[in-house]
């Protein structure tokens, strides 16, 4: 296993059991005490958890700025992504116009748009899913100017957020780093003035997060429930979540595990 997929799924595990021995992380992952135990080090030492006797719990301390690195992003909840991935990208209709926003789990879905093999125009800040677009002649793509973000495949800044106010879409497909009742946040301000750009930018708006993301607040707040037409998540999110997301008219689709097959 990957180092960056191992140290995911220590998150991940944490995540559910909030405290762990060395041992019982061993035992999960399948693999070496000593093996946990650098992995343990290595993301006590980035800031995503912190150190108990004999274990690790997650770095509970209030740092809205704080996200993974990349490399780990990419891993953690894996399967959900791409679960949600295939529902949003079964959405599209041939022919519509469609802004994907730079992220893991609308990565997951521009994978599956690629696999569903129908044209339609495409609009990213991402350089990832711009490329993977590109491996098929009938989806025409288009990328949005600016900088790209350090470590990342995002682009950002006034170029970008120009080009995309230009833009009317039949849809925007997004992702958050956290969703709460007060709102759709990121952990810079400089990804919320994009993701706010391109909400306006469509006529519906999908927001794909898996359900870890709820209900947490990040640094920069870039839009209402209210601006989201559809939420698509997995089937592990809270009951008492989506109880409060009923009631306020919030449409969810949870996406079970049995479908990714």
């Amino acid at each position: 296993m990957l180092p960056a997929k191992r140290r995911a799924r220590i998150i991940e595990f944490l995540r559910e059991e909030k405290m762990a021995s060395l041992k019982e992380l061993a035992e999960r992952l399948e693999i070496s005490v000593s093996t946990i135990r650098r992995d343990v080090e290595y993301l006590c030492n980035t800031g995503h958890l912190m150190r108990t006797h004999g274990g690790a719990m997650l770095n509970i301390s209030n740092r809205k700025g704080f996200e993974p690195e990349a490399a780990i992003s990419s891993e953690l909840e894996s399967a959900a992504k791409r679960r949600i991935g295939r529902r949003a990208a079964s959405i599209i209709q041939p022919g519509q116009t469609v802004i994907i926003d730079s992220g893991t789990t609308t990565l997951a879905a521009a994978y599956a748009m690629l696999d569903r093999d129908i044209p339609f125009t495409a609009f990213t800040n991402d350089l990832s899913i711009a490329s993977i677009f590109s491996q098929n002649g009938i989806i025409q793509t288009f990328v949005a100017g600016g900088s790209v973000r350090s470590g990342s495949s995002t682009l950002l800044g006034v170029p970008a957020i120009r080009m995309i106010e230009q833009l009317r879409a039949d849809i925007a497909i997004i992702g958050a780093h956290s969703v709460s009742l007060e709102g759709l946040s990121d952990t810079s301000i400089e990804l919320g003035e994009v993701k706010r750009a391109i909400m306006s930018a469509a006529d519906f708006v999908v927001l794909l997060v898996d359900s870890s993301k709820f209900f947490s607040r990040s640094f920069s707040l870039f839009g209402s429930l209210a601006d989201i037409g559809l939420i698509i998540t997995d089937d592990r999110i809270d009951p008492e979540i989506l109880k409060e997301l009923a009631q306020r008219d919030i449409p969810v689709e949870t996406v079970a595990e049995e479908m990714a097959q």
